[in-house]
């Protein structure tokens, strides 16, 4: 069995018999990858306080053929959680980050610009709290990065380009925005014109940019008129409708996450 070495963030662990750890891990050079770790529940010294959920690790690993489950043999902590526990806010975002690279990624599938993301994110909560915009932002641009965006761009149905102004119907079905023409027979929801323009603009930032401007305490949807609040609502009810029809994929952390955040 060939050894591995890469670096990666703990996703996720649970204890296995009364001394191993399974360890989800999602790896810069491999994606995502399921490991045991032998003795880990009882050992003092070997892998103490490192597999903690949205740790940043060094490992070493065995597998058989590049397939199942891997043995973790070694890890070092490159950053820890630490900040994440500061409050239960800090802790519902990064859990829902983490299940949400997990859910929507595959198995040895190698997603270089996700990983630094992510590992982005998490350094971003360590230091402060994010609001709501934050975390509208950060998804967009993973689901930008997984191919799984909406397309606010055009009329998903006959392809016309639109103006700002007339972004104003978005379809899940269709996974993005209607013209007028197509909307009049085609199932969608209208919302307040701007919500979908402001969503767009949330997109495409590079990871360069995501470390020294972070988007930080201000919200896109603030339009001086008071409704940014309403607009901020209906851009979370968009997006959570669309993940939830186009992907079909319901986050637990999520539902925890919105009663948190409010």
């Amino acid at each position: 069995m060939p050894l591995h070495k890469d670096e990666g963030i703990v996703l996720f662990k649970r204890a296995y018999g009364e001394s191993d750890k399974i360890i989800r891990l999602f790896t810069l050079n491999s994606g995502k990858v399921a490991a045991i770790a032998k003795g880990a529940n009882k050992s003092q010294k070997r892998f103490m306080n490192t597999l903690e959920p949205f740790n940043h690790i060094s490992l070493e690993y065995f597998e058989k053929h590049g397939k199942g489950m891997v043995r973790l043999e070694n890890a070092y902590v490159i950053e820890t959680n630490e900040g994440i526990e500061k409050s239960l806010k800090r802790a519902c975002v990064a859990g829902f980050f983490t299940e949400f690279v997990d859910r929507l990624t595959r198995d040895r599938e190698k997603h270089t610009e996700l990983f630094y993301m992510l590992k982005d994110v998490l350094a971003t909560i360590k230091q402060r709290d994010l609001t709501y915009s934050d975390v509208l932002y950060h998804e967009l641009n993973m689901l930008q990065i997984l191919g799984f965006e909406p397309n606010f761009q055009t009329c998903v149905y006959c392809g016309k380009a639109m103006d700002e102004e007339e972004k104003i119907c978005f379809s899940n079905q269709r996974g993005g925005t209607l013209c007028n023409r197509c909307a009049r027979f085609i199932a969608h929801k209208r919302y307040d014109q701007g919500v979908i323009a402001q969503l767009a603009s949330m997109r495409g930032k590079k990871r360069e940019q995501l470390s020294c401007e972070p988007v930080g305490n201000y919200s896109p949807f603030n339009n001086g008129n008071g409704k940014d609040v309403i607009f901020e609502r209906d851009a979370r009810e968009l997006l959570e409708g669309f993940v939830s029809f186009h992907l079909e994929v319901e986050f637990k952390s999520y539902r925890i996450l919105k009663s948190i955040m409010g």
